[in-house]
């Protein structure tokens, strides 16, 4: 029986596409025109964009310190987590329950609140403990540790761990190593996802980065804050290529995956030839099961 045309899905998806797509929309209009008041925008000029990277604020410089914070942060709990991730699977398997509970506690701290804590725990004693870029740094990885955790953890179950491990021991290869060459590359997809979303977060954040830096670091949120009481069409320009830099990010983060995925193909075939030349028959059986179903 032929199937027939799913047009009433096909209308829904574009329906709710273009009601997402819209304030986009709407935002690249304002930006591109000085008069948006009537239904045909009015006055097409590119000086809006012109001017943040021409005179005395520009925003090349705020834009890669943005950049900079967002993307620190993210790689230094994702390694810590890694890190204590191997040493609850490997060797403290009952203290999960506790690191689960302990990643959920930031979902119930504001970030004023976490930020005026802060302030007032470290600032006045002065030390390295009182820089305003450390401290913004320490808020930021408390913030997105219930994202990063759970995006972690979630690629890890996608994979058998321990008989991986075990099988590396097999060929030779002690766990550390096994985990951070076969474990670890084996669920980049989830770790590139997880790390976006995070940066996502961060990237547009106001309220840590003007209570804890203010001045001393300014990023694009508090950009965005000054520029849009002196005019709404640069302010919309900026949320423009605000979107633009995270949009080129997730392209980067799909080309890293999809290099990833090349390169374990290669190595398998090398964990193929070790198999074949290390251990007994039996052994080369398993750790060769295990590689291969990375």
């Amino acid at each position: 029986m032929q199937k027939k045309h799913p047009w009433v899905s096909n209308a829904i998806l574009f329906i709710l596409s273009f009601v997402l797509v819209l304030p986009l929309i709407g935002t690249l209009l304002n930006s591109l025109f000085r008069d948006f008041t009537s239904i045909v925008p009015k006055g097409f000029t590119l000086s809006f964009y012109a001017e943040l990277f021409t005179g005395d604020n520009q925003l090349l410089p705020v834009l890669l310190r943005t950049v900079v914070i967002a993307v620190v942060p993210t790689v230094i709990l994702l390694v810590l987590l890694l890190l204590a991730m191997y040493a609850v699977q490997v060797y403290f398997p009952k203290l999960d329950k506790y690191l689960d509970i302990l990643s959920k506690i930031p979902y119930g701290i504001q970030g004023v609140i976490l930020a005026v804590s802060i302030l007032s725990l470290y600032t006045g004693g002065g030390g390295i403990l009182s820089n305003r870029i450390l401290l913004l740094i320490c808020a930021y990885c408390i913030i997105i540790l219930p994202y990063m955790y759970q995006g972690i953890k979630n690629a890890l179950l996608t994979i058998e761990v321990l008989p991986i491990l075990e099988a590396a021991e097999i060929l030779g290869a002690n766990k550390v190593y096994a985990y951070f060459r076969i474990v670890v590359p084996s669920m980049m997809k989830g770790l590139f996802a997880t790390m976006l979303l995070s940066i996502g977060i961060l990237f547009g954040d106001f309220v840590l980065v003007n209570i804890l830096a203010g001045s001393y670091y300014k990023t694009m949120g508090i950009y965005l804050n000054e520029i849009r009481g002196s005019s709404g069409h640069a302010a919309s320009a900026v949320s423009v290529i605000m979107f633009l830099v995270m949009l080129g990010l997730s392209f980067g983060v799909n080309q890293l995956n999809k290099d990833t995925k090349t390169k374990r193909k290669s190595a398998k075939q090398k964990q193929a030839v070790k198999a074949v030349k290390i251990g007994s028959s039996a052994e080369k059986e398993r750790a060769k099961h295990e590689l291969y179903r990375v």
